[in-house]
């Protein structure tokens, strides 16, 4: 006979609570923030740069110029060329990597901590004294040119540019890819990215963020040692301007021949980190679409059996935050899928329950700390407040806006923004196949876009 020992499972006991870890925060001789998470055991640790750059300070006609020089800063530097430079970087078994934000340029590298100080000292290197030398500015034009052919090919990448391109005002940079047109593209010359890089990036405008083990470590010491002696004098970051959505119920269809499948998304304005309900409208977000077991999944997906899964959410930069629910369907059930979708987004209006609003509450808040758990998750969240001008511990106001959330508050929050000023629905599919179906429905007039 098997012991009740055995057998029986152990009592799931309570989470204990959870805070976003906190920094201790100095600075450099040259007046750059340093913000030090220490979190033992993190044996490989992330250091990141994060620079204010709106990229509404792009030049219209040189738009990508941002990306191009975010993606050379290492491509040869002041003491190294580019081999010598990626050389070093895999001795100390470093990890770099940038990325560029409609707020901000964002430089990283992980690392064993046993190798911090040359990974720190390459890290500033790249940042401070980058050559941009015209061979190494060429090639990266030209592999952009060739992955915005390759990122056009993709429906879901489709989707989200001709969304951007409807909901916001023309006038708006986020209307506009983030890495540039091939027009804008084509013409980026080492001159134009050394200017752009000389007007933009400096230790005014930066933020310097670590979290690992420092291993004792004295980690703010080691950063000063590679960035006090930064002298760059970089314009005033500019301030971003709010955007301006367009509003209304319209659908934009972008033809996409011989599809067998249409890439949904459908969405429109809402609240960024500002708003005091943005915890509350993730909330009402995982209720309708954020799960596979959301209301829109258990209709398309369970239901029906029209795709493999839909996802919304509410997202934000700095300002002007959107929602939107996107996913693939068949194309013989566009339609239907668009209004199966449409029809629970609005009917999310009329109220969501006390159950569903506690069941995502609960998944929302236990799984902080897991999403939280490595180095360089906390200097992404970290970086990604400071560069929409929220405090460095903001995810703890999050959670506790999460916490307070009621049926009725998640439901204000989703009708505030939802539906309110109609909805944009971006359908990327074989045109002479869905549009029939789409202008059928009544859900506003039908532009094609090649």
């Amino acid at each position: 006979m098997s012991s009740p020992a055995v057998t029986t499972p152990p009592a799931v006991a309570p989470p204990r609570p959870w805070k976003f870890p906190t920094a201790v925060t100095t600075q450099t001789r040259a007046g750059t923030p340093v913000h030090v998470f220490e979190r033992p055991g993190q044996y490989v640790a992330t250091v990141r740069v994060t620079v204010a750059m709106p990229l509404s300070a792009e030049p219209r006609e040189l738009e990508g110029v941002a990306t191009i020089m975010s993606r050379t800063l290492d491509e040869g530097t002041e003491l190294r060329s580019a081999n010598e430079f990626a050389a070093a970087l895999e001795r100390h078994g470093a990890a770099y990597g940038v990325d560029v934000t409609s707020d901000a340029l964002h430089v990283e590298i992980s690392v064993p901590v046993s190798h911090l100080s040359e990974a720190v000292a390459l890290l500033a290197e790249a940042i401070t004294k980058p050559a941009f030398n015209p061979d190494d500015v060429g090639r990266h034009v030209t592999i952009r040119l060739g992955e915005i052919g390759q990122e056009r090919a993709g429906a879901a990448y489709r989707a989200r540019e001709a969304f951007a391109a409807a909901i916001f005002d023309p006038s708006v940079r986020r209307s506009r890819p983030t890495g540039g047109t091939p027009e804008t593209v084509r013409g980026l010359t080492p001159e134009a990215v050394r200017e752009f890089y000389q007007r933009n990036i400096g230790p005014g405008r930066a933020q310097i963020l670590f979290a690992g083990d420092s291993g004792g470590q004295d980690v703010a010491a080691l950063i000063d040692e590679a960035f006090g002696s930064w002298t760059a004098q970089a314009e005033p970051a500019p301030e971003t301007p709010e955007p301006i959505f367009v509003p209304g119920n319209r659908i934009v269809v972008v033809n996409r021949p011989g599809s067998v499948q249409s890439q949904l998304m459908i969405g429109c304005p809402g609240p960024d980190r500002r708003d005091a309900v943005w915890g509350a409208a993730a909330v009402a977000s995982h209720v309708v679409g954020g799960t596979i077991s959301s209301r829109v999944d258990r209709v398309l997906r369970e239901e029906k059996g029209y795709t493999y899964g839909t996802r919304s959410s509410f997202a934000a930069p700095s300002k002007g935050g959107l929602f939107n629910l996107g996913g693939s369907v068949r194309t013989d059930v566009t339609g239907a899928s668009v209004e199966d979708a449409v029809r629970i987004l609005l009917e999310a209006r009329d109220g969501l329950t006390d159950r569903e609003v506690a069941d995502a509450k609960d998944s929302l808040i236990r799984t902080a700390p897991l999403r939280y758990e490595q180095a360089d998750s906390i200097a992404t969240q970290v970086g990604s407040n400071i560069a929409a001008g929220v405090p460095l511990d903001f995810a703890d106001t999050y959670l506790a806006q999460i916490a307070a959330t009621t049926a009725d508050s998640a439901t204000g929050a989703y009708r505030e923004y939802v539906g309110t000023n109609g909805l944009l629905i971006v359908v990327v599919g074989d045109e002479p196949a869905i549009t029939g179906q789409l202008s059928s429905l009544g859900l506003g007039d039908v532009t094609v876009v090649e």
